[in-house]
This record gives structure tokens, sequence and C-alpha cells, in this order.
């Protein structure tokens, strides 16, 4: 990548949101302890011959038992409404997630990496169903845990690879090493063993749930990095450990979320309490940087299959969804009720005619709320 634009660009944004507009909202029935950290999925299959499957998920700590939970519902074409939520427990014995971030496949299954902050390890989670998994009697998930003490966030992303058909797991991770910030990366190829690689040394940063994406299959990452700014680090090979690191906005900073989507790779993020967005222009190697709104929140990042971005975030304690169509940002409230919008994570629902957003948030007593465009 050639260079980057260090100017900033001053979005032109349009304001739709009103409590009459607002979306139709529905709560997770079981989530009234839901905490964060907290992270929504989608993934969608085409069958073939006009089937087709969808699945939604939510990661969630709660609260009350420190246990790690996950949401559930899927839709096909022969019921394409949504069905009902279901709950379960991923590890019961997790002490207390403070660090969680969830990736699914083509195929809907979902792969969770999160930190236990008590013994400050780094744990990996696959749902296998059947009441085959490890993490406890009759679970349906597979634990283990990956890295020992030191751990402090986490990141997880999938890749496929066309020519072997497999998926490869990319865990993305800070630890601490006699008072310095290491980012590591660990992978998993199909149905090999984990290898872990060290990155780079860092100041103090903040690497967020939706900080890994990819170009291809080949893995980055942003995030915000103490006194440098926001930072966006690339895999370039052929060695785990290649990477190289830019920095895209000086004035940037705290937890960034990445989705690489065809040639492009875009970036929320938050400078103090502006929303900021950098989008990356292949055709003349630039990064376009803007400002979309002010007092902001829990910024979330989702690309539709038109290379729409989509961004939400909480905003007066209620959510909302800003998405730039064309040159012109256009936002709107997701949720009007007070007090929600925390912990907001926004999916795109491809399976409609037109791509749809659906925006997770909960309200202030921790029940989780799903906001459908």
């Amino acid at each position: 990548m050639s260079r980057l634009v260090s100017s900033l660009l001053f979005a032109a944004v349009l304001f739709t949101g009103s409590e009459a507009l607002a979306w139709p909202t529905t709560t997770i029935s079981g989530t009234g302890t839901a905490s964060s950290p907290m992270q929504s999925g989608y993934a969608w299959k085409d069958q073939g011959g006009g089937a087709w499957t969808k699945w939604n998920s939510v990661v969630y700590r709660d609260q009350a038992i420190n246990d790690l939970k996950i949401a559930r519902r899927s839709a096909t074409n022969i019921g394409p409404t949504w069905g009902a939520w279901s709950v379960e427990t991923i590890d019961n014995g997790a002490y207390d997630v403070g660090s969680v971030s969830l990736a699914m496949d083509g195929n809907g299954v979902e792969y969770v990496s999160y930190v236990d902050t008590t013994s400050k390890n780094l744990k990996f989670a696959k749902r296998v169903g059947g009441g085959a998994g490890n993490c406890f009697s009759g679970s349906d998930w597979d634990c283990a845990t990956l890295v020992f003490g030191t751990v402090g966030q986490t990141a997880i992303g999938v890749s496929f690879d066309e020519q072997t058909q497999q998926n490869t797991i990319h865990i993305v991770y800070t630890r601490v090493d006699q008072g310095v910030v290491d980012l590591w990366h660990a992978r998993k190829i199909g149905s090999g063993s984990w290898s872990t690689a060290w990155i780079r040394e860092t100041n103090a940063i903040w690497l967020g749930p939706e900080a890994l994406g990819f170009y291809g299959t080949t893995p980055r990452v942003a995030y915000g990095e103490a006194g440098v700014g926001l930072r966006y680090t690339r895999y370039q090979g052929p060695n785990q450990g290649d990477w190289v690191t830019s920095t895209i906005d000086a004035s940037g900073g705290s937890y960034a979320s990445l989705v690489g989507k065809g040639l492009g790779q875009y970036i929320a993020y938050l400078s103090g309490s502006d929303l900021k967005f950098a989008s990356w222009n292949f055709l003349f190697g630039t990064w376009a940087l803007s400002t979309i709104d002010t007092s902001a929140s829990y910024q979330s990042l989702a690309v539709d299959d038109d290379f729409v971005p989509h961004i939400g975030y909480k905003k007066s304690n209620v959510p909302m969804r800003a998405k730039r169509p064309s040159t012109t940002w256009v936002i709107d409230t997701a949720d009007s009720t007070f007090n929600t919008g925390y912990m907001t994570s926004i999916e795109i629902d491809s399976q409609p005619a037109t791509d749809t957003a659906i925006v997770t948030h909960t309200n202030g007593f921790g029940t989780i709320r799903v906001s459908a465009e």
C-alpha cells in the first residue's frame, strides 16, 4: 500500500432519524442480565435450487453468574421468517469474561475467542452441537485454552480458501510481557493445530472485537494505539509473523471496527466521542477519512453486498445507524426507546430482496434488544 491520506474530509450527513421512523424492535427472552462484552454475527448460505439458510447469533456475558452465553436463531427459504431465539451457555467456568469476539463461517458455525480476566487466559470455543462438546457435560461447544496468562484483548475471524475448501480461524490478541504490550496472531488451518506468531510491540492499545478483517483470505487488523492514533496492520507473508503497520489517522483512537469486502477496506472508529470512518481507495492507494457524527460510542461496522457501509452506534442513549449509499451519510434511529443502545453491534441481513441492517443492543437493565430495518 503506497501512501496514506492524512487530511480529514468532513462528510455530508443527512439526519432522518425520528421516533416515528424507529425500526421494529424485539427483545431476546432470557437475556435480562446481559452485560459487556457482547457481539453479534450473521451468516447466509445458498443451498442451491432456490434453497437457503441464514443464521444470526449474539454472544454475551451473563453478569449475574459470569457465564459466557450465546443467543441463536435461524431461517430458511421454507420458513423465511426468523425463528425463535434460543439461549445456550458456552462456558460456565470462565469466571469473568473481559473480552469476547464472535465469527461465523459459511455454514453458520460459530467460533468465539474470549479472555478470562481472572486467569488472563485466551480461550477459544467452537459450536459442535449434539451435546458432544467438552466445555462441560452435555455442552454443544468445544472449549480450549490457547494462551495461559497475560492476555488482555482479542478479536477473531474466519477466512475460506476456495482451492483447498478449508476454513482458517484467525485470532489476534494482546499480551503484556514485562510491562510491554505485544500484538500476536494465532491461526488454525482446517483440522490442523494452532500456531502463534508475534506481530509487533505496541504502546497501550485498544483492540476491539471487530478489529480483524480480510483482504481476500489474508488478515488485517485495525486498532487505536496510545500516542499514535488509528493503526492498520496487514499481513504480507510468507511467514506468519510478517506484518506491516501504518498510521491512518493520528487523531484517531479507541476501538476500531474493520471490514474487508471486495477490493475495499473499511474502518469505523472513534476520536474522543466523534464517530469517524476510513475507506481504502485501491485505485489511488490512499485512505479517505471523514467525520460522521459527534457524541458517539459503541460503534460497529458492516458492509452490504452493494459495498455500502453501515455503522451502528449509541448516541443520546439510543442506538443509531449511519449508512453511506452514495456520497452522503444517512443517519436514522434504530430504536427510539430511551436508555438503550449499549454494546451496539450491527449485521447486514443479505437474504431479503434488499439488504437490511440488524442492530443488536441492550437497554440499561441488560436485556438484549434487536432492531431490524
